[in-house]
C-alpha cells in the first residue's frame, strides 16, 4: 500500500502531555534514580568545589636559597669514591644564587685558572690571528681543584619560597601563609608538610619551606650514585658526575569548605637521561681566568593549579546544570516501561486531529 502524505502530520504542533501512571514499579525505580542522581550532583558540587569561581593562579616569585649543614660529614663516595672530595660553602654550591624559579647545585666541579701570554690582554684582542685571544684549548692551564665531588651536598638545606595572585579574585598569599607537602613521584606518599605552625617550630626566621637536598632526591626518584642514563654521560658515570634536572610542579588549590584559604604541592620528577653543566668564567685582576666547570642538580619550578573564591552565581549555574540530569532518571524509567511494560505505551503517544472536533486517536 502506497504510503500517503499528510500535510498534518508535517505541519502538526507536538506538545507534552503528562500522564501518571499507578505503577509502584515505576515510581520506586523513579524515585531510586533522582536519590542516586540528587547524591552525586550533591559529592560533585562539594567534591570538585562547584561553588568557586577559579582560575589559573598568576605565578609569583620563585626564590631558592642553600645552606650548608651544622657539621660535615665524611660521606662513603668521599672515602672509596672514584673521585675526591672537596667542601664548598653554600654560596658556592648555588650558581647563580639569585635566580628565580630555577637552581644549580654543583655536585661536581673542576677549577683551572688560565694565564695569558707575555704582554698580553685577554680582554683586548686585536685581530683573529692574536695569541693574546683567550681560548681553553690553547691558553696554558694550571689546574686549580682536580676533578672533584662536592661532599656532603645531600645534607645542605634548601629553602623555597614563592608566592601567587588571582586574576580577577582578590587572592594574594605567599607560601608562609598556606600549607604545604612535597609528594614522592615514586609511591604518592607525603616526604614532608608544612603549616605556618611547623614552619615557625622549625625555624622562626624562615619564611618558607625548608627540605634537605636528600629529601628532594628522594622525592622526585634521584639516586647520585646510580648510572647516569645521559647520552653525553661516559661508560660507568654517575649521576653525581654528570648532573640530573628535576622539574617540581607547585600545584596550588583551594581548602574545601574554607573561605580563600589556599593549598599546595611540590611534585617533583626527573627528566630521564638529562645532564647539566654549568661554566662559570671568571676574569681575575691579574689578567687571568679561572673557569669553574660544574657539573649538578638542576632544579626547575612550574606554578600550577586553579584557585578561586566563593561566588553564588558560580554556585547557580552549576546546580541549574547538575540538575538537567533529573531528566536523564525519567528517560531510563521510560526507557524500562516500553521494555517491559507494553502496555502503557498507547497512553504516552496521542494524535489529535482538527478534523475530529476534538477527539482523541490513540497511537
Amino acid at each position: 500500500m502506497a504510503y500517503k502524505f499528510y500535510w498534518g502530520e508535517f505541519l502538526g504542533y507536538e506538545t507534552y502531555k503528562i500522564v501518571q501512571v499507578r505503577d509502584r514499579r515505576l515510581g520506586i525505580l523513579h524515585r531510586l534514580f533522582q536519590f542516586a542522581i540528587f547524591i552525586y550532583i550533591l559529592f560533585s558540587i562539594l567534591n570538585s568545589q562547584l561553588y568557586l569561581k577559579k582560575e589559573p593562579p598568576v605565578p609569583g616569585a620563585v626564590r631558592i636559597t642553600l645552606q650548608a649543614p651544622p657539621t660535615f660529614t665524611n660521606p662513603p663516595y668521599c672515602t672509596g669514591g672514584e673521585l675526591p672530595c672537596v667542601y664548598w660553602g653554600a654560596d658556592e654550591i648555588h650558581f647563580p644564587n639569585d635566580a628565580a624559579g630555577v637552581a644549580f647545585l654543583t655536585t661536581r666541579a673542576t677549577v683551572t685558572r688560565y694565564t695569558a701570554p707575555e704582554n698580553c690582554n685577554f680582554l683586548l684582542p686585536s685581530s683573529p690571528e692574536d695569541p693574546c685571544i683567550f681560548n681553553t684549548k690553547t691558553s696554558t692551564g694550571q689546574i686549580i681543584t682536580n676533578k672533584s665531588y662536592i661532599a656532603d651536598i645531600e645534607n645542605y638545606t634548601v629553602m623555597i619560597e614563592h608566592s601567587i595572585r588571582g586574576k580577577t579574585t582578590s587572592i594574594s598569599l605567599r607560601n608562609g601563609l598556606m600549607d604545604g607537602e612535597i609528594i614522592s613521584a615514586i609511591d604518592g606518599k607525603t616526604i614532608k608538610s608544612w603549616t605556618n605552625a611547623t614552619r615557625i617550630e622549625e625555624d622562626p626566621r624562615a619564611n618558607g619551606d625548608i627540605l634537605s637536598v636528600k629529601q628532594i632526591l628522594e622525592a622526585a626518584g634521584v639516586d647520585l650514585e646510580a648510572p647516569s642514563f645521559a647520552p653525553a654521560a661516559v661508560e660507568g658515570e654517575l649521576n653525581r658526575s654528570s648532573g640530573v634536572v628535576i622539574v617540581i610542579v607547585i600545584d596550588y588549590e583551594n581548602v574545601p569548605f574554607k573561605d580563600n584559604v589556599i593549598k599546595y604541592k611540590y611534585l617533583p620528577q626527573v627528566i630521564d637521561g638529562a645532564e647539566y653543566k654549568v661554566t662559570e668564567t671568571i676574569f681575575n685582576d691579574d689578567n687571568s681566568y679561572t673557569i669553574k666547570d660544574r657539573h649538578g642538580i638542576r632544579l626547575v619550578f612550574q606554578q600550577y593549579g586553579q584557585i578561586g573564591e566563593f561566588d553564588f552565581i558560580t554556585l547557580l549555574t552549576n546546580i541549574v546544570a547538575a540538575f538537567a540530569l533529573f531528566k536523564f532518571a525519567a528517560f531510563l524509567v521510560e526507557l524500562l516501561m516500553f521494555k517491559f511494560l507494553p502496555q502503557y505505551e498507547k497512553y504516552k503517544f496521542e494524535r489529535v486531529d482538527d478534523s475530529d472536533k476534538g477527539s482523541i486517536n490513540n497511537v
